[in-house]
């Protein structure tokens, strides 16, 4: 090979593509292409419809994701604060019958932060809320859920999935609402509900003291006030992508391989033998759905304005194959 073809060859090898949600990226090359059904055949594996009077444990574990925080702010995580009902809940135009719904409280209780590290002494919270995680791990499909989301200062509820393996954490966060600001960085109560996060991360977990966390993704703001009535919130996740839904409006892509242009690869597009670059922080491993609420922190909390107790009201929860 002459100098000016190894030049051209070395200057190809570095190339990356100016795409914002090529967050980390490998030069790879896809031999062949890769059998997927376009127009899936979506076959319903789980439907949590919550019609009891109870957590069916067959389904959901029985403990917190969490309990409380390192340095006693925030909140302190108990199941006694989530309650299944048959009964009907009413949103502005909408309703539920059966329900699981998640409340934060407003109310001081002094425990362990963390059960699993008996260690840490007790601390003091101000606040109480719950989440609760999915027993069975799920992998590429379709994440579905129906939800109104309370109104207030402090208030996270969101809707992830999370799996770990070999030290990889990997995280889809289908929606996440939170305080907003305005251009002078000044909260602003009337954005409250009007922004959702929707993006993904991968978290290095091999060393606990030393936890790089990296985070991608998209976005989505609008002018609807989410909290008013009951939504529909849903992710497709497959070997090509993932894409966000609200209310079955498309939102947002992000793909496992991008071409030399910086233009997603998908089943619609995709070539033999093509060269693409892989974004190497895609979630790959089988995941758990997790649904909960949290209060934030510091400058975030709950003010005299907050609204307690307040519920996050969740009408189904549905997986989908393919």
């Amino acid at each position: 090979m002459n100098l000016s073809k190894l030049s051209v060859f070395l200057l190809f090898l570095v190339i990356t593509p100016t795409y914002a949600q090529l967050c980390s990226g490998t030069k790879v090359i896809l031999l062949d292409s890769i059998d997927y059904n376009v127009e899936p055949n979506w076959q319903l594996v789980f439907d949590e419809e919550f019609m009891g009077d109870t957590l069916d444990l067959a389904n959901w574990e029985l403990v917190v994701y969490k309990q409380g925080a390192f340095d006693g702010t925030g909140a302190y995580w108990t199941l006694d604060n989530v309650k299944v009902s048959p009964e009907t809940v009413y949103g502005a135009c909408t309703k539920a019958t059966g329900v699981c719904r998640i409340v934060a409280k407003k109310e001081t209780v002094t425990k362990p932060p963390v059960s699993w590290n008996p260690s840490i002494p007790e601390a003091t919270y101000n606040f109480t809320t719950s989440n609760i995680n999915t027993k069975r791990f799920f992998g590429w499909g379709k994440y579905e859920i129906r939800c109104k989301v309370p109104k207030g200062k402090g208030f996270f509820p969101a809707f992830w999935l999370y799996g770990e393996k070999y030290g990889d954490g990997h995280e889809i966060d289908i929606f996440e609402f939170m305080n907003e600001y305005n251009l002078l960085q000044k909260y602003d109560s009337d954005k409250l509900c009007k922004y959702i996060q929707m993006h993904y991360h991968k978290a290095d977990n091999s060393n606990p003291n030393n936890r790089p966390d990296y985070n991608c993704g998209s976005t989505h703001k609008t002018n609807v006030d989410y909290s008013l009535d009951f939504h529909t919130y849903s992710v497709i996740w497959n070997k090509f992508g993932i894409s966000w839904y609200v209310d079955g409006e498309f939102v947002k892509m992000v793909a496992q391989w991008y071409d030399i242009r910086g233009e997603a690869v998908t089943p619609e597009n995709i070539k033999p033998a093509q060269v693409v670059f892989r974004n190497d922080w895609y979630p790959k491993n089988e995941m758990q759905m997790i649904i909960g609420m949290d209060i934030q922190h510091g400058k975030d909390l709950p003010d005299e304005n907050t609204p307690f107790p307040s519920y996050l009201d969740i009408d189904y929860i549905r997986y989908y194959s393919y």
